[in-house]
Parts: structure tokens; sequence; C-alpha cells
């Protein structure tokens, strides 16, 4: 509501003309006019030194000042009133802005100076408005008596108006037995219909008498300020309407000054506790107690500033109040206000090392990590520390980045308090930022199993992640599952849960819902770059690999490097056939986190991937654009590159099948995925038929295969692939259809589709055949499975086969052991099959051993594919190039 130089100048001449007269238009015309018109304001003043000079006046001689500020408009909202007789942030920008207004030094500081400039101006406005103080109803205010010259008695109270009726005041006194303090507030505090409250706070000491409210607000083109005081039989109190309109919107000053008078009869300053500031000992014990004890941060900074005023009050106990004050402010989120006590409380008090703590909390509520980190450090200088010293400065070091010396004050926190929760959470998101999972899980276990209620999405998510680092997605699924749950759950009460639930949609498959989830925080915070990282997620999920990079390097460029981000964007370059981008990124998130073993992986594809293009776009030799002949280095280079190929590779089919939507055990989120990517690359490298089949019950299972055994018939190569839920009992594999319930073992023979069904579907194909069972994964059904024959071995994973010669039977695991779902959309074992599959002149036999190789790099070992059967002497190659 403050006035700019022109909108001032023309309201003026209106309310001259129409209320107060000419006068009180010029005398505020000059004032606006002697403001510059565009007057920078200079580097933030130290309201600390501010507040330090601000402590040779009396409390007394605060409120006078505090008075008169609002008749030179200086208070630029009625929501920002100041706290009378303390030198707080309202007052302190009051200043600044008068000081502005009439070309003095931009200080902020109370000077005699100053206070005779202010007291001049605010003379001339009281005594052209006729302000004057009544006593009505309990209470003391002070009013405009020229514009508000109309008197009303009426039963509830006195009413003051102008004659227009522009303006209305009325003096009110609400009974306790009527209605309480607490209930008028909350009553009056409510928008409705077309009243629209701005600002509505509490505020006062309700041990002293002085505990007030205020509402301010609009109701159409009319303003309201209410301001009502607690006692012992009622509330008492004002409301004061104008219309914006013919009121003017200066009138505001009007309101400020009345609402800074507002006062009990009788008690010469408003909020003080006595005219002198003298407290009896009893009383300020009893202050000093609350601001002490109180666990209300309102409470706190009440009794804690009635103490300050008390001139009885110890210099000994300065710094302590001082100090407790600033938790208060802390705890209010006025940081300004907190850091000015506490550092009053430091220079008068060096020693104190939980002071130094504080100041510490209160930076890095600031996000001032370095100087958090400084004060931290003071504070374990200066005493013996505890394990909640070394945690307070190891969430610096985390908010610095500097992992490191994060995991090593997490590691002395923890030799103190081994079962500390937040630390473990704390040093596992450390450790999993250092690329170092493993260890990160023991953390984040520990977290999650001791925590209770304090566990939120971020540590389930984090576990999740370390899991897919760990090469154990499937594992980590029911983590972002978790995730997701316990993030919307607790959306209204945290937004940043939206960011946890985007990461967790994402890693779940879920990339519209991720995409959206970002969306939502980014339009909250637009520099967030966690969120930009997880729509990236998002977009890969959704296979939108340009919005996925576009959002990737936005996020990179935000500073967010670490979270395997650069390894996460090498592979989508790889997926769409730019290794040079995708190997810049692998060696960037190498360079960080050595020993990544995914981005180790990826590197290595890449390379190949690059030097397969490189092959491919060889170009002619010196001399232009002559064609290679034979016996010329480039053929011969050639020729030694590529294995001898069987000349006409024939009639090549292939029935891929991926069951993931099972009906009676939890979804697989990638066999489907896995599926497609199979079918999709055999389709590159030349396979003319292949059939693709999803979510297959017993029936169509059987069908399918029926159906393949015709078209394998005569064929040069006959290929299947499954991915699934597969199990082994009495030493017999089968593959689980997704209408299975395998409720005893029994049930397994008439549910479920014999591994030999499956490899004889292949065996009418004349010279290639080959089954890739990707169905070794941990199955659900074995834990409720009934056991109706006490000899009948079911295990997990897969059991060993013996194919006829000239069948392969791959595995995507070896016996006995379980595959890996994966995350990202496709499992390791098949990421790893599609791109070896696609790599020109491969031998069949080097080829699985490749996918082999790949797979234990990407899984850290934990899973080894391997191949049953025999072929002929002859090179069986997919891709001939």
């Amino acid at each position: 509501m403050a006035l700019n130089r022109r909108a001032g100048l023309r309201n003026a001449r209106k309310i001259g003309m129409k209320a107060i007269g000419a006068r009180f238009a010029v005398i505020l015309a000059l004032l606006l006019v002697s403001a510059p018109l565009a007057s920078p304001a200079r580097a933030e003043a130290d309201f600390s030194s501010a507040q330090r000079a601000a402590g040779q006046y009396s409390r007394e001689e605060i409120t006078a000042l505090q008075s008169d500020l609002p008749w030179v408009d200086a208070f630029a909202d009625l929501s920002t009133l100041p706290e009378l007789g303390s030198f707080d942030s309202a007052t302190f920008q009051a200043i600044r802005q008068f000081e502005r207004k009439s070309g003095m030094a931009d200080s902020g500081t109370i000077t005699p100076a100053l206070i005779a400039a202010v007291r001049s101006q605010a003379d001339a406005f009281r005594k052209t408005v006729g302000f004057k103080e009544i006593t009505e109803r309990g209470v003391t205010l002070g009013y405009a008596a020229s514009l508000m010259s109309v008197r009303e008695d009426r039963a509830s109270g006195p009413r003051f108006k102008s004659p227009a009726g522009d303006v209305v005041l009325d003096i009110l006194t609400i009974p306790t037995s009527k209605e309480s303090f607490d209930a008028l507030f909350q009553r009056l505090r409510k928008s409705q219909g077309g009243k629209k409250v701005l600002y509505a706070d509490t505020f006062g000491n309700p041990y002293m008498g002085t505990y007030q409210f205020v509402i301010y607000g609009k109701n159409g083109s009319q303003f309201f300020y209410i301001r009502f005081l607690q006692t012992r039989d009622g509330s008492r109190g004002f409301t004061l309407g104008w219309d914006d309109e013919s009121a003017g919107p200066f009138f505001n000053v009007h309101a400020s000054a009345m609402a800074l008078s507002f006062r009990a009869a009788g008690d010469g300053t408003a909020n003080a506790a006595s005219a002198d500031g003298v407290i009896s000992t009893a009383e300020i014990n009893r202050q000093l107690e609350i601001c002490a004890k109180s666990k209300d941060a309102a409470e706190i900074v009440t009794a804690c500033t009635t103490a300050l005023s008390a001139s009885t009050l110890l210099a000994n106990n300065r710094p302590t109040v001082l100090y407790n004050r600033s938790v208060g402010y802390n705890r209010q989120n006025k940081a300004d206000l907190a850091l000015a006590d506490i550092d009053q409380a430091i220079a008068l008090d060096p020693d104190q090392a939980s002071y130094y703590t504080q100041r510490g909390h209160i930076r890095y509520g600031q996000a001032k990590y370095d100087a958090a980190v400084a004060d931290y450090s003071q504070a374990l200088a200066k005493k013996t520390p505890t394990a909640a010293d070394y945690t307070y400065r190891g969430n610096s070091y985390y908010g610095l980045e500097d992992y490191q010396k994060a995991v090593a004050d997490y590691d002395a926190s923890l030799r103190l308090d081994p079962n500390d929760v937040d630390t473990h959470a704390f040093r596992g998101s450390a450790l999993l930022r250092l690329s170092r999972p493993a260890e990160a899980m023991a953390d984040l276990n520990f977290t999650i199993e001791r925590g209770g209620d304090k566990v939120g999405a971020g540590e389930y998510k984090n576990r999740g992640e370390a899991l897919v680092e760990l090469g154990r997605g499937d594992e980590g699924r029911p983590d972002f599952v978790k995730a997701e749950e316990i993030a919307t759950a607790k959306l209204e009460t945290d937004n940043y849960n939206f960011v946890y639930r985007a990461f967790a949609r994402a890693f779940i498959g879920n990339g519209e819902g991720a995409i959206a989830d970002a969306d939502k925080y980014l339009s909250i915070d637009p520099k967030a770059s966690e969120a930009f990282h997880a729509r990236a997620l998002g977009n890969v999920a959704r296979q939108d690999f340009t919005k996925a990079i576009a959002d990737f390097s936005q996020a990179i460029s935000m500073g967010r490097k670490r979270l395997f981000i650069q390894r996460q964007r090498g592979d989508v370059y790889l997926r769409i056939g730019q290794p040079e981008q995708a190997i810049a990124d692998y060696q960037a998130q190498l360079n960080l986190t050595p020993g990544n073993a995914l981005a180790m992986v990826g590197l290595e594809k890449a390379r190949q991937a690059m030097a397969a293009k490189s092959l491919a776009l060889a170009s002619p030799p010196q001399g232009g654009g002559a064609p290679a002949t034979t016996g010329s280095p480039q053929v011969a280079t050639l020729a030694a590159l590529q294995p001898a190929a069987k000349a006409e590779l024939g009639r090549r089919v292939a029935l891929v099948i991926g069951n993931s939507a099972y009906a009676h055990v939890a979804a697989l989120p990638n066999p489907k995925n896995d599926a497609a990517k199979v079918a999709d690359t055999l389709r590159k490298i030349g396979f003319a038929e292949v059939t693709l089949v999803e979510d297959t019950d017993f029936r169509s299972l059987n069908r399918a295969l029926q159906d393949f055994a015709g078209q394998a018939d005569g064929a040069d190569w006959a290929v299947i692939y499954y991915a699934g839920h597969g199990i082994e009992i009495a030493n017999t594999n089968y593959l689980v259809p997704v209408d299975a319930r395998l409720a005893s073992d029994r049930d397994v023979t008439f549910e479920a589709v014999p591994l030999d069904r499956v490899m004889a579907a292949s065996e009418g194909a004349k010279g290639m055949r080959l089954v890739i069972l990707d169905a070794c994964r941990n199955n659900p059904f074995l834990a409720n499975m009934t056991r109706k024959t006490a000899t009948r071995a079911v295990s997990r994973g897969l059991s060993r086969v013996e194919p006829d010669g000239g069948t392969l039977v791959v595995y995507a695991a070896k016996a006995g052991e379980v595959a890996l779902d994966g995350s990202g959309g496709n499992s390791p074992f098949v990421t790893a099959l599609t791109a070896n599959l696609q790599k020109p002149g491969i031998e069949i036999g080097k080829l699985f051993r490749l996918v082999r190789d790949d797979v234990m790099k990407a899984t850290d070992r934990k899973q080894e594919p391997f191949t049953y059967g025999s072929l002929p002497g002859d090179d069986f190659i997919f891709n001939p190039g």
C-alpha cells in the first residue's frame, strides 16, 4: 500500500478536497516529492550493528519513535508493524525507508538527528488531521478527529466515521462469557464471501495482560483492520474499515498510527510491562523461566523480550536471554532477528560453545554452509564434542557437497552414538553420492529397520537407488513403491515429497507420473535441479530420449553431478546411437566417482559401439573415392576384423515371449520391455519372422509354442526367447504363465509349461535351434506353495539341462542362481544381449561369452549367464553386418 510518487500526488489532491483540507495535501506532496525518484538501495545494512546501537535508547524512546514513523509513511504495509519498544526488523526497515525518502544516509540506525527529523514531520501530520487519543471501553486509542468527526453511541460501543461514511471505526468489548479471545480470533480470521484476509497474527504476553491479535484484509473495495486485546473480563479492541477509492491508499498511515497507539486504558506504553520498565524480581524470574523452557516460539520471544526490557535484569543473564530469544526467532523463521541476538550474545560471552552452535543452526537454515561449518567448528573446539556436534557439521559439509568430509564427521558421530538413526541416514545418503552403494546399503538398512515413523520417502528412495547401482534393481522396486506411498501421504505437509515421488515413479516405470510430479515441484521451485533430474528419468521411462537428455543436461548445468546422473545420461546417448557423447559422460562419471561399476560397463560398450561406427563409416584410402580392391590394405583389414560367416543365412524365425502382469503375485516391471527390445533387435539384424507375444496365460502360451513349431519346421534358425517367472521342481524346469496360482507343488505340473515342450517347439529347424531363458528371477510363488510331496524338491532358479546336439539353451543366470530384473526399462541380461547381438561378425559362441562378461560387470559379479548344449563346427553369426 505504499505510494509511488505520481499516485501519491494524485490521491493527496483528491483527499485534500474531499475530507481533510488542502494543507494536509500540500504537506503530503512535499514529503513525497522529497523522496528520490530512483535511488537504488545500497548493499543491505548491517542489522546487527543497528540493533546494538539501539541498545543505548530506552524502551520508551524506541516506542515513541515507532509511534511517529507511521506518520511519515515509513511502514510499507499494515502487516509489517513493529513490536513496540523492541528494535526489530520492521523498525529497521522503516527507518531505512524514511532515510531514503529524506535524502539521509541509509543506515537504519537510530540517532538523535533521525528522531528529531521523524518527530518534526510526524507532528505536522498529527496536527493537520487532529489526531487525538480517547479512552473508551477499557482501551486507549488514537484517531484522526478531523476525518472521523461523526460519533454514534451504540450498545456494542461507540462508532466514529467520516461524514461521507467511507471510514468507520468501532470500539468494542466482547465479554468472555459471550466469546473467548481465541474463538473470536478464529472466527474473524476466516475468509468468506468477498472477505479476504491478507494477514492475521497473535502476539504479546498472555501473562502480562498484553496478548493481542491483528487481522488485516479486504472485502471488495473495502479494507479492514481489526485489533483486539485480551483482558480478564473479555476481549477489547477496535475494527477499522475504509473505502480504498474514496479514502485513498495512503489511509494506511492513519491505520498504522491508530494500531500503534492502541493499549489497555491507563497503560502508558502499549505492550510495555510498566511505564518505567521496572519489573519485580518474581516477575522477571517467571519471564526468564518461560524464556528458557517454553516450547512455543512466540512465548519464548515475548518472555525474553519482556526480560530484556527490564532495567533490573542482571547483566550476566543478558547473553543467555539473547540466546534463548534467538532460538525463538529462528523457530519463527526470522533469521535476521535470530542472528542479531546470537551475535550480541557471542559479543558478550565469546566462550560459550552453545552460542556458536546456535549461530551454525541459523546459517545452515540460510544455506550459508561455509559459515555454518566455521561456527560448528568453533563449537567443537570449545567443548568436549557430542555426537550431535559432529552430525551438525557433517550436514553442513553435505550441503557443500563435500561428501568425504561429511562422512568423516558422521563416522565420528557414530563412534560416540552408534545407534543414532538420523546420522545413519545422512551417512547412507552421502556414501551413495560417493558411489559407495554397498556401504550406503548398511546405513540405509539400519535406518529403515530402526527408524520407525521417522523413516521418510527419501530413505526408501535412496536404498532403492543403491540396489540399482549394485545391479539388484528388482530388489529395489519394493523400496521405490514404499517411497511413493510415503511421499503421497506427506505431500500436504512437505511439498518436497513431489520430488521423492517423481524419482520413485521413474524407477518403477511410471514415466507420466514422474513427469507430472517433477513439473509440480518445478512450479514451486523453478531452480530445483533435482526435479529436472527426476523428470529426465521419467522421460527415460517413457522412452522420450530427446526430452530426457534435455532434462539431464539442465540438471547437470545447475550443478547436480552426483547420484550417477552423468552415467544415466550416458546410458541414453548409448541407447540412441551416440557413443561419442556416451563416452564423455561415462568418463565424467568415473572421474567423479572412480570405480562406478555401471559407468565402467557403459564405457566399454560405448567404446565398442564407437569402434563399430568408425568401421562402418571408414573412408576410402587416400587418393580419392576409388573403391577398395582385392588385396588392398583396406580389404585386408576388414577381412581380419570379420570371422568367416555362412554364405547363406537362410530363413530365420523367432518367438519372443514377455510375461509381466502376473495375476496372483506382484507384477514384474521389465519382461515386457525386455521382450520388445529383443524382438526389435532380432528384426534389425535380419530375422524375417519375429513373433512377439505378451502376458500369456496357460492356454495362450501353449498355443504360441504350437504355432511357432509350425513356423520352425524347415527353417534354418529357430530362436525362442522367454522373459518372466520360471520354476524348477524335482529337476524339471517350467515357464510360469501369468494366470498361474501354484498353490501347491503338485499344481506346477498342471499350471506351468515344461521346458521340454519349449525346446520341442524349435526342433523342426534344420540349422540353429536356440532357447534363451531370462526366467531365473527370485520367485514369489515359492513362499506360499504347499508341499504335497515331501520328497519333491522345489528350488529357486532353474536346473541345468543337456539339450541334444545342434541346440543351445542360454540361461540369464546359471543353474540354481537368480537373475536380476534390473531398472531403467531392461534387465542387465537383455541390455548385454541386445548390445552384443548388434555387433557385426561375432560368432554365437563368442557372442554369449561377451554377454556373460558384460552382465558380470554390470551386476558386480552377482549374476553369471550360462550356456548349455553344443553346436556343429560351422560358424553361426547372428549379425553378418
